[in-house]
């Protein structure tokens, strides 16, 4: 535009830059051409490690484990001579696509094979089926009657203090829940997770089901599901139990179960009296 005999005000009203930019993209050009005029002179920060190094880092995080940023930085240090603090380490964690978390607990003894067999044979039975048929988890869980300290808005300088007791109570809620629909779940509260209050649960489940030729309940190995009365008793309903292989862990929302009823329990404050406790878990169930 300027070769044109235009004015460097002109060209700069038209492409809406600063004025003293037109002369220094102009003195850009007249000194080296359009490769001076395009060059990019404004890199972003690569960081310490190369791509390489940094491939490396994430195989040594993947195979090894690491508690903090610092084990991590001396591991960067006595492999390529680079020095991170902490705090960079972390930020550069975070930037590479890894976060502090909890490790996950797996049964040590755990054999691939067999799980993969297990779920293979346990799928067959899920594929064949009939219409109608109901396929329920089941577990026990023991939460411990107590309120816990949380989180929440409290002014600055002060506390706000939480009555606890003991602790030592716990309550028993014997459970199913539904592998296709996870609204839909049993629970009974007991005196104590056995095989009377399991009994008592499969009937809950046959009640609600009327229709269903067959009830599939898995469970894991707790010695009341192999219980000789209750498998008798099993045999003679609609109920169809099924044993997870011993070597694969419990169903994970016997946690989850947990969890969320103590966080419901810490809506209602301190309770004292231990029967009131399963009444606001029951509002949850």
């Amino acid at each position: 535009m300027l070769s044109m005999g235009n004015t460097p005000i002109f060209v700069a009203d038209c492409l809406g830059i600063d004025i003293s930019t037109i002369y220094c993209y102009r003195s850009l050009y007249l000194e080296g051409g359009l490769d001076k005029l395009l060059e990019n002179r404004y890199r972003g920060y690569q960081g310490l490690l190369n791509i390489f190094q940094i491939e490396s880092l994430k195989q040594e995080l993947r195979t090894h484990l690491y508690t903090d940023a610092k084990q991590v930085s001396q591991w960067v240090k006595d492999t390529f001579e680079v020095t991170y603090t902490p705090q960079g380490m972390a930020d550069l964690l975070n930037r590479i696509g890894f976060s502090y978390k909890k490790t996950t607990e797996v049964p040590c003894e755990a054999d691939p094979l067999k799980q993969k067999l297990f779920v293979e044979a346990l799928s067959k039975i899920l594929q064949e089926k009939e219409e109608g048929d109901v396929v329920y988890f089941a577990g026990g869980v023991h939460p411990t009657h107590n309120s816990r300290s949380t989180y929440a808005w409290i002014e600055k300088g002060k506390e706000f203090q939480q009555p606890t007791v003991s602790g030592r109570d716990r309550l028993n809620i014997n459970g199913l829940l539904n592998a296709y629909d996870v609204t839909d779940v049993i629970a009974l509260d007991c005196e104590c997770v056995n095989a009377e209050s399991t009994k008592e649960l499969y009937e809950l489940a046959l009640k609600k089901h009327p229709n269903a030729k067959n009830i599939y309940i898995i469970s894991d190995n707790a010695r009341y599901y192999h219980n000789k009365e209750l498998q008798n008793w099993v045999e003679d309903n609609r109920i169809k139990q099924i044993f997870l292989a011993s070597i694969l862990s419990k169903p994970q929302f016997n946690r989850a179960l947990v969890e969320i009823l103590r966080k419901k329990g810490n809506q209602y404050g301190f309770l004292s009296e231990q029967d009131r406790i399963p009444r606001c878990y029951k509002e949850f169930l």
